[in-house]
C-alpha cells in the first residue's frame, strides 16, 4: 500500500490563502456588481423622472395656451372649445378640458370639451377651485373615482383679473398594462415601473403602473414637480441591468479558486470594459448635447436679423433662450427702412416652442418686410398677418408690437396685438406708450384699430420686449413691469448698447423659463 506524501505546510498556506483570496474577491465582485445594479437603476428612473417632468410641462403649456386663447377672446366658448378639441384630438390623455370662472366664490362652467368633467366631491363649490391661486400655475385636484379613474388638475391664466379657470380631466389606469414586445435596447425595457400621486407611495394614489404592485424586488425611487404636488416613480429591474457575465463573477470566483488570477483578471477586463464604454457613452452624450445645443443656437439666431447701421438711428437688440436651450424659440425682431428717417419696427412671440414655432415665426417676419417692401402702412401689414395664421387651423398665436418711427418729424405710429407697448425713456424717466392692446394675432377677432400717434421728444429711447424680459414664477406682472420702469430709468444716460445689456443681466437674474428679447432704439435729433 502507498502512502502518500502529507501536503506541505507551505502548500496548505498557499491553498488556504488562495481559498481566502478567492472568497474574498467573490464578496468584492457581488458587492460591486450589486451597487452597480442599484446605481444603473437610479439613473434609470431618474431618467424615467426626467421624461414624466417633460410631458408634465407640456400639460401646463397647452392649459395655459387654453388660457391665454380665452382671455383674447373675452372668454367665448367657441373659440375655447376648438382649441380645446385640437388638444384632445392630438393628446388622447385628456378625457375633457373646461373653462370655468370664479366670481365672488361663485364658480360657472363656461365650456367643455370631450367628455362631460366628473369634477371633484364638492363640484363647481369645491374649495379646490375657491382656493386656486391666480398665479398661472398648475394645481392638481387629485384622483377622481369611477369605472376609469380621472387625474384632474386646473390653473389660472397669467394676467388675468377676471376669475378664468383652465379645468382638465386626464384618464388613468392603475392596472398593469399588457407588455409590448420591444427591442433588447429599448429605453426603458427590462424595467418595471408605478407612478403614484403626491411624495408617498399609496396604493390609493396610483396613477399608472407596467407590472402588479407593489413593485418588487430591488427598487428605487425619484420624484418629479406636477403643480403644487409631486409624481412619485418607483422603479425595479426585471433582470440584472449589468449583464449575466457580471451577474455571475461572483460564482465564478468561487468556484475557479484554483484559476483565480486568470478569472479575477478576465472579471476585472470585463467590469473595466463596461465602465469604459459607459464613460464613451456620457462623453458622446455631452457631445451630442453640446452639439444640438449649437445648432439650437445658430438655426436661432440664423432666423434673427443682423440689423445693420441706420441713419440718424441706432439700434441695439438681444436675445436670450429659456431655459430649453436645446429647442428653437418663437420670439422675434426686426428693424425695416422705409425711407429717409422713416422705420418700421416690430417685436413678436409666437406660442409654444420648437421647430412649429420657429417656423411661423419666420413666416411672419419675412411677411412683415414683404409688406412694408410694397409700400403698406402699418394697419394693413397687421391685417394681413392676421391671415396667415389661425389658432384653429395652426393652434397658434402670435403677439406682435408694430411700430413706424419717423426720427425726422419725431414721430410714432404704433400697434399692439396682445403685446406690451414700447416704453419711451427719457433722462431719467421710463413710461410705457399709452396705446390700446387688440387681441393677438391668429385668435379670429377683427382687426380695426387705427394706430396710435405719439409725438416723441428730440433725444429719447424707445424699448421693445418680449414677456420672458418681465414675467417670472410666483409674481405678478405689474412687479416686473415696474422693475423694467426703474432700471431703464436709472440707466437711460449709458450708450445703447451698454443700456440694452445692463438690462437683459438686470431682469434676467433670476433665469426665467421663457425666451427673450429686448430691442433699443435711439435717436438724437
Amino acid at each position: 500500500m502507498t502512502r502518500h506524501p502529507a501536503l506541505h505546510r507551505t502548500s496548505t498556506i498557499v491553498a488556504v490563502a488562495v481559498l481566502l483570496i478567492a472568497g474574498v474577491l467573490a464578496w468584492l465582485a457581488a458587492r460591486v456588481t450589486n451597487d452597480a445594479n442599484r446605481d444603473l437603476l437610479d439613473r434609470q428612473v431618474e431618467q424615467a423622472a426626467t421624461v414624466l417632468s417633460s410631458g408634465v410641462g407640456s400639460l401646463q403649456v397647452q392649459l395655459a395656451d387654453a388660457g391665454q386663447v380665452a382671455i383674447a377672446t373675452d372668454a367665448a366658448p367657441g373659440p375655447f372649445r376648438r382649441f380645446a378639441a385640437a388638444r384632445i384630438t392630438s393628446n388622447e390623455s385628456f378625457a375633457a378640458l373646461s373653462l370655468l370662472r370664479s366670481t365672488d366664490g361663485e364658480v360657472e362652467l363656461l365650456a367643455t370639451e370631450g367628455e362631460d368633467p366628473r369634477l371633484p366631491a364638492g363640484g363647481l363649490d369645491d374649495p379646490f377651485f375657491t382656493g386656486l391661486d391666480t398665479d398661472g400655475q398648475l394645481a392638481v385636484a387629485g384622483l377622481l373615482p369611477g369605472e376609469q379613474p380621472r387625474l384632474a388638475y386646473a390653473l389660472t391664466p397669467a394676467r388675468d383679473t377676471t376669475g378664468l379657470i383652465v379645468y382638465a380631466e386626464t384618464l388613468v389606469n392603475p392596472e398593469p398594462q399588457p407588455e409590448a414586445e420591444e427591442p433588447e435596447d429599448a429605453a426603458f425595457g427590462g424595467l418595471d415601473f408605478a407612478v403614484y400621486l403626491g411624495d408617498s407611495i399609496d396604493p390609493a394614489q396610483l396613477i399608472l403602473s407596467t407590472a402588479p404592485t407593489p413593485i418588487r424586488g430591488d427598487t428605487e425611487t425619484a420624484t418629479t414637480p406636477f403643480g403644487d404636488t409631486v409624481l412619485t416613480i418607483v422603479g425595479s429591474a426585471q433582470s440584472p441591468l449589468t449583464g449575466g457575465l457580471a451577474t455571475a463573477l461572483p460564482w465564478i470566483v468561487g468556484g475557479l479558486g484554483a484559476t483565480l488570477a486568470v478569472a479575477s483578471a478576465a472579471g476585472v477586463e470585463t467590469l473595466s470594459r463596461r465602465r469604459g464604454v459607459a464613460e464613451e457613452l456620457a462623453a458622446e452624450n455631452g457631445r451630442l448635447y453640446r452639439q444640438q445645443r449649437g445648432i439650437a443656437g445658430t438655426l436661432q439666431h440664423s432666423l434673427l436679423p443682423d440689423l445693420p447701421p441706420l441713419d440718424e438711428l441706432e439700434v441695439a437688440a438681444r436675445y436670450v433662450a429659456g431655459v430649453d436651450d436645446l429647442d428653437v424659440g418663437g420670439d422675434w425682431y426686426d428693424v425695416i427702412p422705409r425711407g429717409p428717417g422713416c422705420y418700421v419696427f416690430v417685436v413678436g412671440d409666437i406660442s409654444g416652442r420648437g421647430l412649429p414655432a420657429a417656423t411661423t415665426m419666420a413666416a411672419l417676419r419675412f411677411a412683415v418686410r414683404a409688406y412694408v417692401a410694397e409700400g403698406h402702412d402699418i394697419e394693413t401689414v397687421m391685417a394681413q398677418l392676421d391671415r396667415l395664421l389661425h389658432v384653429d387651423t395652426d393652434h397658434q398665436f402670435a403677439t406682435v408690437l408694430l411700430a413706424e418711427l419717423d426720427t425726422t418729424a419725431h414721430r410714432l405710429r404704433v400697434l399692439c396685438a396682445g403685446h406690451f407697448p414700447p416704453l419711451l425713456v427719457t433722462a431719467g424717466r421710463a413710461e410705457p406708450i399709452d396705446c390700446p392692446i387688440t387681441p393677438p394675432i391668429g385668435v379670429g377677432v377683427p382687426r380695426t384699430v387705427a394706430a396710435t400717434v405719439v409725438h416723441l421728444p428730440e433725444a429719447a429711447t424707445l424699448l421693445a420686449y418680449t414677456d420672458g424680459l418681465v414675467e417670472r414664477r410666483d409674481e405678478v406682472l405689474d412687479v416686473g413691469l415696474d422693475r423694467l420702469r426703474e432700471a431703464a430709468a436709472d440707466a437711460a444716460d449709458q450708450p445703447l448698447g451698454a443700456l440694452v445689456d445692463h438690462l437683459m443681466e438686470h431682469m434676467t437674474v433670476d433665469g426665467g423659463k421663457d425666451d427673450t428679447v429686448l430691442m433699443g432704439l435711439r435717436w438724437t435729433r
